[in-house]
């Protein structure tokens, strides 16, 4: 889905959608993640006359447990405030001024913006880096493995 990220802002649109995660290629590279994520793009302009765009992003991630690879679910809800800018030199004016900039994040203007890029890129910085069970079910790295050489001791 493209959209013209300047028209969009500046009329207040809105999109949501939902995202099957099998179907998200770079998400299925970096592992084996199911689910469907949610998204709401709305369009605005900020206080100082800027398009702006507000990206939630939420849902629950079928994942596996690092430490015991059983099934576990994380679940993700997250808003962005993405700036849209003319050129490459205003936005990274932006993003490297001061706090007082305002900008938490940006993008150039374009006529044919990927919504759909937008999304996966904001899922994948969701993505926890190792996903573990408060409490697991399997052996934890404190726990102290019977050494195999005992264990054949005892059956030999």
């Amino acid at each position: 889905m493209y959209i013209n990220n300047i028209k969009f802002a500046r009329n207040n649109q809105q999109q949501k959608g939902v995202l099957d995660l099998k179907k998200l290629s770079r998400v299925q590279e970096i592992d084996d993640y199911t689910g469907e994520i949610d998204y709401e793009l709305t369009g605005f302009v900020d206080k100082l006359n800027r398009p702006t765009l507000s990206l939630r992003v939420y849902g629950t991630i079928h994942t596996l447990c690092q430490n015991c690879l059983q099934p576990m679910d994380v679940a993700i809800d997250n808003t962005s405030k993405i700036t849209v800018f003319f050129s490459e030199e205003d936005l990274d004016a932006a993003l490297f001024a001061d706090a007082g900039s305002g900008v938490e994040d940006g993008v150039v203007a374009e006529e044919e913006f990927d919504v759909m890029q937008l999304v996966e890129d904001e899922i994948i910085m969701l993505l926890p880096y190792a996903t573990k069970h408060e409490t697991c079910v399997g052996m934890s790295y404190a726990d102290k493995a019977e050494n195999p050489f005992e264990v054949l001791k005892k059956i030999i």
